[in-house]
């Protein structure tokens, strides 16, 4: 069975197989818009306890570079503006 990887590349987000060695893709689909809704719901659920949980509206991931600053990803759930026309 084929190993499935995850990658960035400039112009989005794909999955596919790699090479033997690794280093390339063998066969890719541009997946951005897939990848980012499902790391979304992956994080509402894990870290928020899911979309009718109240107990916390905001929480993420963080990590340190070797330069010392933070990369933060983060998911919150905010309340819509009901008085827009």
């Amino acid at each position: 069975m084929a190993d499935y990887h995850v990658g960035a590349g400039c112009f989005g987000i794909y999955a596919g197989t790699l090479n033997k060695k690794g280093n390339l893709w063998q066969n890719k689909t541009e997946c951005t818009d897939e990848a980012i809704n499902a790391v979304r719901d992956y994080m509402v659920q894990e870290l928020l306890g899911g979309l009718d949980c109240t107990k916390t509206s905001s929480s993420g991931y963080q990590w340190t570079l070797k330069d010392g600053r933070i990369v933060e990803l983060r998911v919150a759930i905010k309340d819509g503006d009901t008085n827009k026309s």
